[in-house]
């Protein structure tokens, strides 16, 4: 473990320079810190609805901002063919592959403690009870959104030869897990139902419809796992009557947000394993 450990430490010295991501981290931050504030100057400040804004925000911006600082992660040293010189050093591919996960992870990581905890002054100063159960809860789910998709964009990254395809994969796997599974007027889950409901007849149900969404989107995952966090009563995302089933509950969608962090890391690990390095 002491060449993961190496890597990722000089993997996050580097990336660290790199003022176009932490402008993009930036301005993540700053729509956290405007949206506490305005939240807080309102008539009744809570927490709770802030937070529900904060899911949004959330869900949109930050995995595109851990794409950004890590779809270039291995793709860019082999096409620049530095890779060369890290594997000759003693480090093995798989290390290279974790390594770079754990620095790119630990830089959004960052990221969000600090955006965290701007929203924490606010609440301290405007509103009128901290909550800091529910504050928990967001930063834990949270972390698993940014660890999933660091996961992705490292795994396509170790698979991909060349920036172009890289980051052509990665916005792609955005956009169509992102973008078309969060935004019901044009999701993937409303063409599941078009193509197997309305084409082929199938009788499936919108509890099972939910559930295919949701393990194929780890940003539909983390949506639905905030039900941890707001009462149901008040929780309008997941449009399901009466009692949910198993594998629409919370702990079901921190399971598939664990696995959109494990399986695409092996994944990774062996693609850079069998890839060719010039």
């Amino acid at each position: 473990m002491s060449d993961v450990a190496t890597i990722a430490h000089n993997d996050f010295r580097n990336v660290r320079r790199s003022r176009i991501l932490w402008g993009v981290i930036a301005l993540y931050v700053a729509f956290m810190a405007l949206l506490f504030y305005a939240s807080g100057t309102g008539a009744s400040p809570d927490v709770r609805d802030t937070l529900f804004g904060a899911v949004f925000i959330t869900t949109l911006v930050l995995p595109l901002v851990a794409i950004a600082a890590s779809y270039l992660a291995v793709a860019g040293e082999r096409e620049s063919n530095t890779i060369r010189f890290l594997l000759s050093q003693p480090a093995s591919r798989r290390s290279v592959v974790l390594g770079k996960f754990l620095s790119r992870g630990l830089l959004l990581t960052a990221a969000l403690v600090v955006a965290v905890l701007v929203g924490v002054a606010f609440v301290l100063a405007l509103y009128p009870a901290l909550e800091p159960m529910a504050l928990a809860k967001f930063t834990g789910l949270t972390l698993l959104l940014i660890g999933a998709y660091v996961s992705v964009s490292i795994a396509i990254s170790s698979a991909s030869a060349s920036r172009s395809r890289a980051i052509a994969a990665t916005m792609a796997f955005y956009f169509v897990t992102d973008i078309l599974s969060v935004i019901n007027a044009f999701s993937v889950k409303a063409a599941m139902k078009w193509v197997f409901g309305e084409i082929l007849g199938l009788g499936i149900s919108e509890e099972l419809y939910e559930g295919l969404s949701t393990v194929i989107s780890p940003a539909k995952a983390y949506v639905n796992s905030t039900l941890a966090i707001f009462s149901p009563e008040n929780f309008q995302r997941i449009q399901i009557p009466g009692e949910l089933p198993f594998y629409l509950e919370t702990w079901f969608m921190i399971v598939v947000l664990l696995a959109w962090v494990v399986v695409p890391l092996v994944a990774g690990m062996l693609a850079l394993d069998g890839a060719e390095i010039g």
